[in-house]
């Protein structure tokens, strides 16, 4: 979990019809990026998701928003995702292993 003075990009999508937040710098494996929704909460989730989901408002995410707060994220909400930032944790990561 990150410490409060990190903040955590997050992009909140409809997926299936459900809320499902993005964490697209945080490399889950070597084809996901980390997700959380209410049920099932944290698991991985194709980076090319937005292709297949639709952004969504703030009344809409502001449960699952609040659910993440709560648990000790400190987020910072984008709309629209960089691949080379991407692509910068996804090697840092992949050096780590």
């Amino acid at each position: 979990m990150k410490t409060i003075k990190e903040f955590t990009e997050v992009q909140f999508r409809r997926f299936r019809g459900e809320i499902i937040a993005v964490f697209p710098y945080e490399i889950w494996n070597e084809n996901d990026v980390a997700s959380y929704m209410h049920v099932g909460q944290h698991s991985g989730c194709f980076w090319g998701i937005n292709n297949n989901s639709k952004p969504v408002i703030k009344q809409e995410y502001m449960p699952l928003y609040n659910e993440l707060v709560s648990i000790g994220y400190n987020l910072k909400i984008i709309n629209r995702r960089n691949h080379s930032k991407y692509l910068q944790a996804y090697y840092a990561q992949k050096q780590a292993s």
